[in-house]
């Protein structure tokens, strides 16, 4: 194996959950989720990245076991589960005000799950990406209702993203580009004018990222990644919020600290490997000294060709030319 690449298995490594876990704290703070939100979701285009912010509801960001869910309305969990149902961790999950449906009597929210995922093609199992958010965002859309009854209001339902930033393993020919998955009206039979907010309520959307690109997303989301201030604030201005500001400051220096154990990891890999390479031609050096002399000393006390000596001692037809070049000169 290359050593530059045992260097990148050993920072892969390193990575781990550390700087998994800084990065969703990151994007648990509304500055930081508002850019993306201004990008890629309909209802806030036209929106300045101020008006996002204030849209987010800042108490229905939580990362929190559903037991130790308050009573208190807005607070949303990031775990869902039912008796029957699989219990599911998003990473960042809030609510935020529909300025399209809300007004100065109505305050009508978006549902909005927004995950860092930086395997595209996981494995073990394998599934892609796209029905993993489709799940998150149905598992979303059950849970505004709670548990069903004669009573239920299915009126009720709010709409629903399910946002993933997709790092790495993405196909070359898929590399930044951002896809929405959502439910459209087709009619089979006849002409309908059903209103769109009625069935236009879950939307999926993969943002896969790749090399440096102008594109306005990709940008801020490699400035985030990079932990580079600069970038971040073309795009919100953080200057004045220090839990931002510290949240950047631990990505960045859990970076740095990634890498000097990753240099670290692969400078011992490659010396352990140089040292059992050392040994082990060492030894092959030794074996071949040895024969060299055995050969040798047969020549010299039996009187025999270099050929009859090797026949002798049961060396392989194929290493004879390279003890022959050795043994030239040795007097019988």
């Amino acid at each position: 194996m290359r050593q530059e690449t045992e260097i990148d298995l050993a920072a892969a490594k390193a990575i781990g959950s550390k700087y998994d876990e800084a990065c969703k704290r990151l994007f648990q703070n509304r500055e930081i989720i508002a850019p993306v939100l201004k990008e890629v979701v309909p209802e806030y285009q036209g929106c300045t990245v101020e008006d996002v912010i204030r849209y987010i509801d800042a108490d229905s960001i939580r990362d929190m076991p559903v037991d130790d869910i308050p009573v208190r309305a807005g607070q949303l969990p990031t775990e869902l589960q039912s008796v029957s149902d699989k219990l599911i961790r998003y990473d960042t999950h809030f609510k935020a005000v529909n300025p399209h449906l809300s007004s100065e009597n109505l305050c009508i929210h978006l549902h909005i799950d927004l995950e860092v995922q930086n395997n595209y093609r996981p494995s073990d199992p394998s599934y892609p990406i796209i029905k993993r958010g489709i799940y998150y965002a149905a598992r979303e859309i059950s849970y505004q209702l709670g548990t069903l009854t004669e009573l239920t209001n299915y009126g009720d339902i709010q709409k629903v993203y399910s946002i993933w930033i997709c790092n790495e393993r993405i196909p070359l020919e898929l590399q930044n580009t951002i896809t929405m998955y959502s439910i459209k009206k087709t009619d089979i039979a006849g002409s309908t004018n059903e209103p769109e907010a009625d069935y236009d309520l879950m939307n999926v959307i993969i943002i896969r990222r790749g090399k440096e690109t102008d594109i306005p997303v990709f940008d801020y989301l490699a400035g985030v990644f990079a932990c580079d201030r600069n970038t971040i604030m073309k795009y919100v201005d953080i200057r004045d919020n220090e839990t931002v500001q510290r949240g950047v400051e631990n990505m960045s220096g859990l970076g740095q600290a990634i890498m000097v154990e990753a240099m670290q990891k692969g400078m011992q890999q490659g010396m352990q490997k140089g040292m059992q390479q050392g040994m082990q031609q060492g030894i092959e050096q030794g074996v071949e000294k040895g024969l060299l002399q055995s050969i040798s000393n047969v020549m010299k006390n039996l009187g025999m060709t270099a050929e009859q000596a090797m026949e002798t001692l049961g060396i392989p037809h194929s290493d004879w030319d390279k003890y022959r070049e050795r043994l030239k000169g040795v007097r019988v």
